[in-house]
């Protein structure tokens, strides 16, 4: 799918058409027709279209260091994409994103939709986004990408709040399913992270590329969000390892509280059982020829119920 943007007399995002100078084009999931025609408009390597096309691609650049602008220049970074898991668990992944900076426009490509370029799509007013110049546009994007683990990593921790307000009551497995997908997710994040900084290393050393005077300060504020994400993972990993082990262990002793109620229960109901049974038999037992037996036998067992109970009860039994 192909999405062509420029910008109109007022210098807001305005969808375009291939036949516009067109200063974006957001590219997801591309066909092949789509791949040969982009590439033969704008001539670059077919590669820097199909690469997204493996969601194990490595983060990379391409082109950064040339000494002419006639020629694309690519970056590939990964981002986050809230997924479902094989068990229907919530959990991240990560995929390659590739911008494409031309002598023309910018190109996006990805295999997955991005949340921050359709919120950018339908918000544009209130983004950091801006179509006058390509080097600004590229370097917000690759900052969005890092936004995107900030904001993931928030999510995370806001999930787990909410589970730690209902471990008191865990007794099944499904909150250390829950941690485990949060767990696989912060490993995704961290490689993800250690792949894209020598990209944003390499971005902020160009001598050829972003070295304009306000792109230190753009790059900058890249790299300390990408920082923050990566410190966010640390800690919320560490975390979420001593969490899976409090739940484990919170399951554990939970299950022990169940059955431990069970088996009073089972005690006390025994009581009128062996009563029951007793009396039950064909033979002549004590009382029996008393006109109000039964209720007696039943105010009795009542009694030995009610002291039972009280006796577990107050050595924590019940």
């Amino acid at each position: 799918m192909l999405q062509y943007f420029t910008t109109d007399s007022d210098g807001q995002l305005a969808i375009g058409q291939p036949h516009d100078q067109a200063y974006w084009i957001n590219i997801e999931r591309p066909t092949p027709d789509e791949i040969n025609q982009l590439v033969q408009k704008f001539n670059f390597p077919k590669d820097y279209l199909t690469a997204v096309l493996d969601d194990a691609e490595i983060s990379r650049t391409e082109q950064l260091d040339q000494q002419t602008t006639d020629q694309a220049t690519l970056i590939i970074m990964q981002f986050p994409k809230l997924t479902t898991s094989d068990l229907g668990y919530l959990e991240y992944q990560v995929y390659p994103f590739a911008l494409i900076l031309t002598p023309n426009a910018v190109l996006t490509v990805s295999n997955y939709p991005a949340s921050f370029i359709q919120d950018f799509i339908m918000d544009p007013d209130s983004s950091r986004l801006s179509l006058d110049n390509h080097e600004n546009f590229v370097l917000a994007i690759m900052w969005y990408i890092s936004h995107a683990y900030v904001t993931a990593l928030k999510a995370i921790n806001h999930k787990t709040s909410i589970l730690e307000r209902h471990l008191t009551r865990a007794t099944r497995n499904e909150e250390i399913f829950r941690i485990m997908a949060y767990q696989k997710s912060l490993i995704r994040f961290k490689a993800a992270l250690t792949q894209n900084a020598p990209v944003l290393t390499a971005v902020e050393n160009s001598a050829t590329h972003f070295n304009g005077s306000h792109h230190q300060a753009l790059t900058a504020d890249i790299m300390i969000e990408t920082q923050q994400a990566a410190d966010m993972a640390n800690t919320t990993n560490q975390v979420l390892q001593q969490y899976s082990q409090l739940v484990s262990a919170v399951i554990s002793n939970n299950l022990n509280d169940v059955m431990k109620v069970l088996t009073s229960l089972t005690l006390i109901l025994t009581i009128p059982t062996i009563i029951g049974g007793i009396y039950g038999m064909n033979v002549h037992l004590p009382g029996a020829s008393v006109v109000h037996a039964f209720s007696w036998i039943m105010l009795g067992t009542i009694i030995l119920c009610v002291i039972s109970i009280e006796y577990l009860r107050n050595h924590d039994y019940f």
